[in-house]
């Protein structure tokens, strides 16, 4: 099953291959999946420069941008309501690797447990971003945040970088020196995103022998669901 994120960005590509430019189609389609979706505090998706419409200069500053006019609007709910600010923090690799690691790997990523500023509220949040690419060329990503469990809204105070570096980048655990060659692959293709159906494709195995994988891995990571997992994967 396509996670939100993976719909959102299919429902992006689709819509711009049909010639759609209206930024505010997009960004009414992230504020509706935020509402049809309880359990996301927030949608977002930040685009490459002139990328969606080659009119970067018209929006700067306006609602939902910053002052580069980049088509970036994240709507969220930390304080009850939907609400709409700009995406922060994409500028560098580092702090923004959450936007840089799937840029240069075309491919989806998992975001660790990291504090996230929306306006004055502080939350702890973990996220999926997927890249939105077309044409084999990278135009942006989508990214959906859930509130990390256990966490508070809180006020910020002080200065925070928005988010932190994705955990895509190798993770030394020696619980990953456990699991076989092939449990290793199922698990790299898991974390970039894929479904046990995808899966048993790209491997040449069945979809049950992908979830008896499953089952050794999550038992060997000491994890409990496929997004603990990815956030392991090398």
């Amino acid at each position: 099953m396509k996670s939100l994120a993976q719909h959102l960005a299919d429902a992006f590509c689709a819509l711009h291959a049909a010639g759609v430019r209206e930024r505010d189609t997009f960004s009414h389609l992230l504020r509706a999946a935020l509402e049809a979706n309880p359990a996301a505090l927030s949608v977002w998706t930040v685009w490459e420069p002139e990328a969606l419409d080659g009119r970067d200069a018209q929006f700067a500053d306006a609602e939902g941008h910053d002052h580069t006019g980049r088509f970036l609007p994240c709507w969220h709910r930390a304080a009850g309501a939907p609400a709409l600010i700009p995406t922060t923090g994409y500028e560098a690799p580092g702090d923004g690797d959450w936007y840089w690691v799937p840029k240069r790997q075309l491919g989806a990523c998992y975001l660790e447990p990291i504090d996230y500023r929306f306006g004055a509220l502080l939350v702890s949040i973990t996220s999926h971003i997927v890249p939105l690419i077309m044409e084999g060329r990278f135009h942006g990503a989508v990214g959906v945040d859930q509130r990390a469990p256990d966490s508070p809204i809180r006020h910020a105070g002080g200065k925070l970088s928005s988010r932190q570096r994705a955990s895509t980048t190798p993770v030394a655990d020696a619980r990953l020196a456990g699991l076989s060659p092939r449990e290793r692959e199922v698990l790299h293709w898991l974390a970039l995103g894929k479904s046990n159906e995808d899966i048993a494709t790209i491997l040449a195995i069945s979809p049950h022998t992908v979830k008896n994988h499953l089952d050794h891995i999550f038992q060997k990571l000491g994890v409990h669901n496929r997004f603990e997992a990815a956030r392991l994967a090398p």
